[in-house]
């Protein structure tokens, strides 16, 4: 008879995928003997050779032709991107590692207390999967609309168009070989990039999602308490499981504080250089002839709001500690209990939520700000552009 697995070993298995991603391109931090290795000086090496092909077209166009700056800063965005995640993740591999072995052992205690916590053990294993399954077929689809859109324009117009608007020193993009060797060089780069933004992007998946998930342990252990309180009234036990919702509440905000400090330049470098990617993409459409442009700024739009939708899921689970500690039967509980779990209320009024840069909500509220914010400033180049 085949035995179920526990929800800890689903979990540890879910994290061997992931550092095997990571092991990809040399930043298994969570390795408790990681070091920086050859993987690691490969991916830095290839995120310099772009940065310096992209300087060598800027010093060969600069001259005569300005919006040369624009097809260098629309494709490099997403190389900054890579840069600022790799070495955000080179800070802090104690954290990485400590955060990752903090939700292991969530999964080794809480399975053992029962059905109802080792079955929503079970659903988050379930939704995690569905996730980071989620975010690999979109970086998937990004990358093959951005590879195929020249493909597709060559066979049906004839035209040759490179797929990243960067040249490799020595092969102009006009002659039949600078073609070729450009287009090859641009498809390494399309490929890196998907697979190393992606593998950049699981640790943060992996955290966020699970302090999303921590509501659902929360709701339980008030269960616990109400269960408790219908059936008998001693005053231990209430003391007891109190304490236990207050450690899992302070738990879970510090929880949040460290994916902050963690993720501070991730989330930053990638919002910022997101909306870079955008303004600069729909201004090469307005003045250039770039066909893989409206591909390009499809996947940045998807990009910008996959992480804010992240953050504004987050901010709803902040609401909803709030009101499980609201839905405490407090009236029930002894004097010095009450006092505790007002301390709680008082204490979720101030929400951890995640942030860019420390200044704006990770949020759908503030992409939508940075979306009206861009149809303003292209409306006016518009404008400045037909008097």
């Amino acid at each position: 008879m085949k035995t179920q697995k526990q929800p800890s070993d689903m979990y540890y298995k879910l994290l061997s995928v992931i550092r095997f991603c990571s092991r990809t391109i040399g930043v298994d931090i969570t390795a408790e003997d990681y070091k920086i290795n050859s993987n690691t000086y490969i991916v830095i090496g290839a995120i310099i050779a772009y940065y310096f092909c992209a300087i060598n077209m800027i010093a060969r166009y600069i001259r005569t032709d300005l919006t040369v700056l624009l097809d260098v800063f629309s494709p490099v965005s997403c190389t900054t991107q890579g840069a600022v995640k790799l070495m955000s993740a080179l800070l802090y591999p104690k954290l990485y590692r400590k955060l990752a072995t903090d939700i292991g052992q969530i999964y080794e205690k809480y399975q053992q207390m029962g059905r109802e916590y080792e079955q929503k053990l079970l659903e988050w294993n379930k939704s995690m999967k569905k996730i980071l399954f989620a975010c690999a077929i979109v970086y998937s689809i990004t990358a093959m609309l951005i590879l195929s859109t020249p493909i597709v324009m060559y066979i049906l117009k004839g035209e040759r168009h490179l797929i990243l608007l960067c040249e490799v020193p020595g092969f102009a993009a006009d002659s039949y070989y600078g073609y070729w060797v450009n287009n090859a060089f641009n498809l390494l780069c399309v490929m890196i990039a998907a697979f190393g933004l992606y593998a950049g992007d699981l640790y943060l998946l992996l955290f966020l999602t699970h302090s999303i998930f921590f509501y659902d342990i929360l709701v339980l252990k008030i269960n616990d308490l109400h269960k408790l309180l219908e059936h008998e009234d001693k005053e231990d036990r209430q003391t007891r499981i109190v304490k236990d919702i207050v450690e899992w509440h302070q738990f879970y905000l510090d929880f949040n504080d460290t994916c902050n400090l963690l993720f501070f330049w991730t989330i930053s470098a990638h919002i910022i250089c997101t909306t870079t990617g955008i303004l600069s993409t729909l201004l090469i459409i307005m003045l250039k002839d770039w066909p893989g442009a409206y591909t390009y700024l499809f996947v940045c739009f998807l990009w910008l709001y996959m992480y804010c939708i992240l953050g504004t899921r987050v901010e709803i689970c902040n609401d909803q500690f709030c009101t499980g500690v609201y839905d405490i039967n407090w009236y029930a509980l002894d004097v010095r209990n009450q006092n505790t779990i007002r301390l709680m209320l008082m204490q979720s009024q101030a929400p951890r939520n995640i942030t860019i840069a420390g200044v704006e909500p990770l949020s759908v509220s503030t992409a939508l700000k940075i979306t009206r914010t861009i149809y303003s400033l292209v409306m006016m180049v518009l404008r400045l552009q037909n008097k």
